[in-house]
């Protein structure tokens, strides 16, 4: 895969009574589309905001496609642990229920924001001029959009170069003779569970789609089917991305090569 690193956002990186309506005027970006095809995942950002108060939005598809992320990164800082507030976002045909995942930057001056949407629902993007990002908590971003069937078009020639980069597919995915091996099964205790979701009582079984590198490190973790609980699927990541060791992925030869695993099915359930 041809890595083009212009820029990154990250250094990794419902309807109802919701805030009243977004300013008239979406807020203008200040900068073109960035498209980042980076080694783990595909971003699309763009700067927005002042010089005192800048703003990025990005917009990050999983690597099957299935999914897209929208975030939004403002300088401020952001929860020590990630919290969750039910959300919309509206492409102006009206608002699509998503929840809102909310944290900071580990030290850093930095909030971000997380929406997760199907790419059934990213379609009403293409053409639209603006997106609404709202939650019940008060967040209520209006940004304009411009160029949205190219940059669409991007992200889409991204994954797919993606999934050949991490042998996802066929015809890379026939040259693996010996899948990568490794037991998640052992990694998650009662101390991991989130904060968020004990105070909430929430519960949900979610299932991840991961990178696997030459060395057997897992290289990136993404949420293949959600729990419906975002700060639980997020905590999953970051607990097998912490503590996973994997075999690596074999060709024919007995070469060491990249892939893909799908988890079992992780089931958060309080005692």
């Amino acid at each position: 895969m041809s890595i083009w690193r212009i820029s990154a956002l990250f250094a990794v990186l419902v309807a109802g009574s919701l805030p009243a309506s977004s300013p008239r005027t979406p807020l203008a970006p200040t900068a073109p589309w960035v498209l980042d095809y980076g080694e783990t995942q595909c971003l699309a950002s763009r700067e927005y905001g002042t010089a005192e108060k800048p703003l990025t939005f990005a917009i990050r598809p999983a690597p099957n496609g299935e999914t897209y992320e929208l975030l939004v990164a403002r300088a401020r800082y952001g929860p020590e642990f990630a919290e969750e507030f039910e959300g919309s976002v509206d492409f102006g045909n009206g608002p699509i229920a998503a929840w809102l995942l909310h944290y900071g930057g580990k030290g850093r001056k930095v909030s971000l924001d997380q929406f997760r949407i199907s790419s059934a629902d990213m379609v009403q993007s293409r053409a639209s001029g603006s997106v609404a990002l709202r939650t019940r908590s008060g967040l209520d971003v209006y940004v304009a959009l411009s160029d949205m069937p190219a940059l669409l078009k991007g992200l889409e020639d991204c994954t797919a170069d993606l999934k050949r980069y991490w042998n996802m597919e066929l015809p890379e995915k026939a040259k693996i003779s010996t899948p990568s091996k490794g037991d998640i099964r052992l990694l998650f205790s009662s101390d991991d569970y989130p904060a968020e979701a004990m105070k909430n009582r929430q519960e949900g079984a979610v299932q991840f789609l991961l990178l696997i590198d030459e060395k057997g490190k897992v290289a990136a973790c993404h949420v293949l089917k959600a729990s419906g609980v975002p700060v639980l699927d997020g905590m999953g990541c970051q607990v097998i991305a912490q503590r996973a060791k994997f075999s690596p992925a074999l060709d024919d030869h007995g070469k060491p090569v990249r892939s893909s695993v799908v988890t079992p099915t992780v089931v958060w359930r309080l005692g």
